[in-house]
């Protein structure tokens, strides 16, 4: 198991009030805000950090990606096999298919 499916598993052992305010901590170090691919639809429905939360509810185009030089992806050495996760899903997701 990576640090990235420890975190995972850690978040999903927390509450859920508990989860969503360990992940509001873990999106300071996230760049999908200032991505190309980000939109103003995901801006409006405050989505971020989908290599954990997965798919936006409303990208659908990718225009380029910045997984691979995000400090939190870097973090725990995602975001380069596996990225666009706002279109494709969850890391772990991701994992899953291949």
């Amino acid at each position: 198991m990576d640090q990235f499916e420890e975190l995972i598993n850690q978040l999903n052992d927390l509450s859920e009030n508990d989860k969503e305010e360990e992940i509001k901590k873990l999106q300071k170090d996230c760049v999908c805000p200032i991505c190309p691919t980000y939109d103003q639809c995901a801006k409006d429905k405050s989505e971020i950090i989908f290599c954990i939360t997965g798919k936006s509810s409303c990208i659908e185009q990718e225009k380029g990606c910045m997984c691979p030089t995000c400090p939190f992806a870097s973090k725990y050495k995602i975001g380069v096999l596996h990225n666009f996760y706002c279109i494709r899903g969850r890391d772990l997701e991701q994992r899953k298919l291949g």
